[in-house]
């Protein structure tokens, strides 16, 4: 499973995601979405969406789910 977190700096909601990440037991790309703006462009290629944060979890097989929200980010990276 690989995990990328797209999201940018003054996002609050983003801060909470990224001061929650030295907690858990898995590797996540941090993707700024602000700084690069292929990272915003394929969220929203594939989402239909700008908002962050998001999550994006990519399984072996190649297939990607998508998160929003905050609460729910942390919880399930927790969760692993």
């Amino acid at each position: 499973m690989q995990y990328a977190l797209y999201y940018y700096d003054m996002c609050p909601f983003c801060q909470r995601v990224l001061r929650a990440l030295p907690n858990v037991n898995v590797e996540v790309e941090k993707r700024n979405v602000l700084k690069d703006q292929q990272h915003r462009k394929y969220q929203q290629k594939e989402t239909g969406r700008t908002t962050v944060p998001c999550l994006l979890i990519k399984d072996d097989n190649g297939e990607e789910n998508w998160m929003f929200e905050s609460a729910d980010i942390i919880n399930y990276l927790k969760s692993l």
